[in-house]
This record gives C-alpha cells, sequence and structure tokens, in this order.
C-alpha cells in the first residue's frame, strides 16, 4: 500500500472506499496502517449490501475507537460515493463483484484501485474460442483459462481508461488459489492502443465483461 501512496503522491487526507467490504477486515488493517503506522490522516468508507455484515463492521469501528470508518448498506451495481475517494479497494468480492468494485473506481475517478479478486464466473459462462475447442472441451481448464481472461480483460480495460495496471501474487498459492493482486494507478490519460486491443479481445471470445457493463451503467 505504501507504493501506492508514494504514486498518487501526498493527501491532506486519504479516502479509502472499501467496495463489498464484508466484515472490513481489509479495512481495519489498511487504517492501522496507515493511521498508526505511516501517520497518515485518512477515512474509510465500506459498502456492502449486507445489513448484517455492516453492522458488524461498525461495532468493530466503535470498539477500536476509529472514528475515521463509516460504512453503508449499499447496493454497488449503481452506487456512486458522496465523496471522490483517493483509493478504492476490494477483497475477494466474488465474481461480478470485483467488476463493480473496479468500475465504481473507474466512474469516481479514483487515483488507485487495488483489488484480489475471487471466483470468475461470468466470463466463464460467455466465451468460446474455436481454436482452443481441443483444451476447452475439459470443463477444469476451461474455467482455469476463463480466470485468466477475465483478470486480463479488467486489466486492458482499466489500461483503456487511463490506469497503469500491475498484477502480482500476494501471497503464496498454498494459502490460496486466490492469490492475484491487480493495482492500478491512474495515469490521467486514456490508452487508446489498449483499448482497441481490449475490443478485439471481446471479439475474439464472444464477450461482454462485466466490468464494461458497470461502468457504463451509471454514466
Amino acid at each position: 500500500m505504501k507504493g501506492v501512496l508514494d504514486e498518487i503522491g501526498e493527501r491532506d487526507e486519504y479516502i479509502v472506499f472499501d467496495a463489498a467490504c464484508g466484515k472490513s477486515y481489509l479495512s481495519f488493517v489498511l487504517n492501522f496502517y496507515m493511521r498508526d503506522i505511516l501517520k497518515k490522516k485518512c477515512r474509510f468508507i465500506g459498502v456492502d449490501y449486507s445489513e448484517t455484515v455492516i453492522t458488524a463492521s461498525k461495532r468493530t469501528a466503535e470498539k477500536l475507537s476509529y472514528n475515521n470508518m463509516e460504512f453503508i448498506k449499499a447496493d454497488l451495481t449503481n452506487y456512486t460515493p458522496a465523496v471522490k475517494p483517493d483509493i478504492v479497494v476490494s477483497l475477494h468480492a466474488c465474481d461480478t463483484a470485483t467488476d463493480m468494485a473496479l468500475a465504481l473506481g473507474i466512474r469516481s475517478g479514483a487515483k488507485a484501485i487495488v483489488s484480489v479478486p475471487c471466483c470468475h464466473k461470468d466470463i466463464l459462462k460467455q466465451y468460446s474460442y474455436e481454436p482452443f475447442a481441443a483444451i476447452t472441451k475439459h470443463g477444469i481448464l476451461k474455467a482455469r483459462l476463463a480466470d485468466t481472461l477475465t483478470d486480463g480483460l479488467r486489466a486492458a480495460y482499466l489500461e483503456g481508461a487511463g490506469y497503469k495496471v500491475s498484477m502480482i501474487e500476494y501471497i503464496s498459492p498454498l494459502e490460496t488459489p486466490k492469490n492475484i493482486m491487480l493495482r492500478a494507478v491512474y495515469t490521467g490519460r486514456k490508452n487508446a492502443e489498449s483499448r482497441a486491443e481490449y475490443e478485439k479481445l471481446k471479439t475474439m471470445l464472444h464477450v461482454k465483461p462485466a466490468i464494461e457493463k458497470f461502468t457504463e451503467r451509471a454514466d
């Protein structure tokens, strides 16, 4: 996270938005790191559609005396933050909930987006590519390839929208196979070449990725 903060530059206060926050474990860890270790002034906003997890997050924040955190019950599909976030984060948001988080980051003009995707079902249900028919006839191989295609398409879309994207393994695959972290920092300039590559991939694979649908839906 420190690398992301360095790239986006100093702020009087960092606004961090946790999309599909669940019980907000990520936000609590980041808040401790930014506020207590790095001594950065920060404000965390978590959103989830579940009243249960929002209530649990509020209680935890109260117990920890984290008065710089707030939690909101809302559907991310068309949600737009009342304040512009500097950073949008998302940890293991299931399937297209990750796309909702990425799309929200794009729509709100976030300076950085950090996401650890979870399951990948949307592209798996859509894609077909005849040259790979001998491979994708095996369900397990088609599913594994869908994971790679999903995150690759997300990266290409983000690049087209003006983000510099990198992907890393943030933890050993022995701990969890869902160990890819997508990191995007806004450059201030849309990338026409990346957008063209994204459109070409869509045509080849016969898909419309959810990140595009959720970005356009709220426009």
